[in-house]
């Protein structure tokens, strides 16, 4: 039974860079939307925001059955969405019979909100980092843990020492754990 191990969070709360890090630490595929809305881009660079973000969440969705078909545990990261997410995740996991567990990063407003100011300045990532205010961002965003229906959840404040080792800890505690 395949572990879809799910990292959520806000945009800049340091769930890729913790997410990477868990996928190459426990030899796991790590599967990103923005990895895949940067290779759209890259290669459509007129796709609206409203085609593009859509359309790599499905990308996404379909790489991480792909890898719990083959029995692969997974981790899967983005900055999901409350009341729309979860669905997709259960039946994810519904259907390749994998097991669920979430680690969820956060870090303080003012934080996040510098973390992605330096990001949009940067120009790294156009059509990803887009500017934005967080203190107007809508309730469905990922300002707390997902609902996956009593799955194991962790929650990381990613400002302070370094979260690996207490979430691998973690994982290899969890019943049926991974190491």
């Amino acid at each position: 039974m395949p572990l879809l191990l799910i990292v959520s969070g806000m945009p800049a709360s340091g769930k890729s860079t913790l997410g990477a890090r868990l996928a190459h630490a426990l030899n796991m595929p790590f599967v990103t939307k923005d990895e895949y809305k940067a290779l759209l881009l890259a290669r459509m660079p007129d796709l609206t925001r409203d085609v593009s973000g859509p359309l790599s969440f499905d990308v996404m969705w379909h790489v991480a059955g792909v890898t719990l078909a083959a029995g692969v545990d997974t981790v899967l990261e983005s900055h999901f969405y409350h009341g729309v997410s979860e669905a997709h995740i259960l039946k994810l996991a519904q259907a390749h019979g994998a097991r669920v567990a979430q680690v969820f990063c956060h870090a303080p407003l003012t934080v996040l909100q510098s973390r992605h100011d330096g990001r949009v300045a940067s120009g790294r990532r156009p059509g990803i980092d887009l500017p934005m205010d967080y203190a107007t961002l809508p309730d469905h965003c990922c300002w707390t843990p997902l609902d996956l229906g009593g799955a194991p959840c962790l929650t990381v404040d990613t400002t302070g020492e370094d979260a690996l080792p207490g979430v691998l800890a973690w994982l290899a505690a969890l019943p049926c754990g991974v190491e």
